[in-house]
């Protein structure tokens, strides 16, 4: 709302001095005046039906709200995550078969490995032996 300055001066209540003391003072009001006494509307017993009433009613629409909207969209999150994990368990399965058959086949290649040095190692030995007995006749 724009003030004018007739305006301001025509509501300004007169103070000595020709100007109004609005430096430094601090003004509160309620509206209501000091003899009024009510109690507080939420309190009082005679707003308790409409009150029920309307908290009924917002309760109703709110379950209804839950119900129709918010949980079938929690529901269908709900089923999405678990067809998720369903599908990385599996997947995690299937990658643990595979890791165990290449364990497997890792540890059979070693053994082979294994007694084919062993083999190798004991050929060297015999033949080795066999130089040295040759050569110490």
């Amino acid at each position: 709302m724009f003030v004018t300055s007739a305006f301001a001066q025509e509501s300004a209540p007169a103070v000595e001095g020709g100007h109004a003391g609005t430096e430094g003072d601090t003004h509160s009001g309620t509206g209501v005046p000091a003899e009024a006494h009510g109690v507080f509307p939420p309190f009082d017993p005679a707003t308790f039906p409409s009150q029920l009433l309307w908290l009924a009613i917002t309760f109703g629409l709110f379950y209804l709200f839950l119900k129709k909207v918010v949980m079938p969209r929690v529901g269908g999150i709900i089923d999405v995550r678990n067809d998720r994990i369903t599908q990385d368990l599996d997947h995690a399965a299937r990658l643990k078969g595979e890791a165990d058959a290449a364990v497997a086949a890792y540890e059979q290649e070693l053994a082979e490995a294994k007694t084919k040095a062993n083999a190798i190692g004991q050929q060297a030995n015999d033949a080795a032996k066999a130089e040295a007995e040759a050569a110490r006749k």
